[in-house]
């Protein structure tokens, strides 16, 4: 079918208007409900933030060593069900801050998990991450962990 150039222009702009509809809040959100069901609650990434202080004389090269591992884990660690990857996210440094607050912490890491359960498996169970807490307590001298949920800041109940 071929449009007369004098219709385009209505043609594009029905074509325009009908998107708009499909995909506002309101017409969409109830044709998507209508054919893939109501939407779950929205469950915010599981952070994990790891602080490191090294062991005094702990080369260069066996921080690049352990910090390199570290980061490998987001490909090694395997979730046991879907045997896929489940580790969202891993970014970390050396420290930059100039605020002098550090405590002798020099490098900071954070994870993201979908789940609290991801997470969970990933500090209690997952073999590679414990293979790799042993490796590291052979150079680490203090280790700070804090987890939270993005917004979440008390406990439901």
């Amino acid at each position: 079918m071929i449009i007369p150039k004098k219709a385009f222009g209505l043609v594009l702009l029905l074509l325009l208007g009908t998107v708009l509809v499909l995909f506002s809040r309101t017409v969409g959100t109830s044709l998507a409900e209508y054919f893939f069901g109501p939407r779950g609650p929205v469950v915010p990434f599981t952070t994990h933030i790891v602080l490191f202080q090294f062991k005094d004389g702990t080369s260069s090269f066996a921080i690049k060593e352990i910090t390199s591992e570290l980061l490998a884990l987001k490909k090694a660690c395997v979730h046991p069900q879907t045997l896929r990857p489940y580790i969202v996210s891993i970014s970390g440094g050396k420290d930059i801050s100039t605020e002098k607050l550090q405590d002798g912490i020099s490098h900071a890491f954070v994870l993201q998990f979908h789940s609290i359960e991801d997470r969970d498996y990933y500090v209690d169970e997952d073999p590679v991450h414990k293979a790799f807490k042993e490796a590291a307590s052979s150079v680490v001298k203090k280790a700070i962990v804090v987890d939270y949920q993005n917004g979440v800041f008390t406990k439901a109940g």
